[in-house]
């Protein structure tokens, strides 16, 4: 028996993933809400790069974010990441950084790609998997319910009536033909 296909196991995944939807969902409507209110937000391309860190700089102004100059290719830009990833940063440092998919002057425009990162977000990429997870269980729920094939229905004959058969009367059928010239006269 499958393991989905017992009720209770099927019942557990099936609040599991729909929790899951819904704080994906929860999540994509508090960061919609917060870009309504937030006058100096722009959209940004996303993107994630693999960069060189060339410098860190402190930002004085912000009690957020420092400067991070780094080179990507043959050209130099300067990133803005949060204080407590920039000062995990040194000099000739090869990272990964994820753009954020907006930008405003209160939340960094970039930060280190980690899975964790990477799902805070784009917390839609976790409905990829709440949905294949609901079709499998959508699947083992049909399986389960489905109807179970007949029986194999097995029939035992004895050997007692196998040997009785070669002692009963021939039953009376067609008479062979007879070839001419078999021997019998006419």
């Amino acid at each position: 028996m499958p393991l989905l296909a017992r009720p209770e196991l099927r019942w557990s995944a099936l609040i599991g993933l729909w929790a899951l939807v819904g704080a994906v969902l929860w999540i994509l409507a508090v960061q919609a809400f917060l870009l309504v209110l937030n006058p100096f937000c722009h959209l940004r391309r996303p993107g994630i790069a693999r960069v060189l860190v060339v410098a860190v700089d402190r930002d004085p102004q912000s009690q957020i974010t420092d400067f991070v100059t780094v080179k990507h290719g043959e050209e130099e830009q300067v990133l803005t990441l949060a204080k407590a990833e920039a000062a995990d940063l040194r000099t000739d440092d090869q990272v990964w950084i994820l753009d954020a998919w907006y930008a405003d002057g209160l939340r960094p425009a970039q930060f280190r790609l980690t899975p964790l990162r990477l799902l805070l977000e784009y917390p839609v990429l976790l409905l990829l998997p709440a949905a294949f997870g609901l079709w499998r269980v959508r699947k083992a729920r049909q399986k389960a319910e489905a109807a179970p094939p007949p029986p194999v229905r097995r029939t035992f004959t004895d050997d007692f009536h196998l040997r009785a058969q070669r002692f009963a009367k021939a039953e009376p059928g067609p008479e062979p033909e007879q070839k001419p010239g078999s021997g019998e006269a006419l």
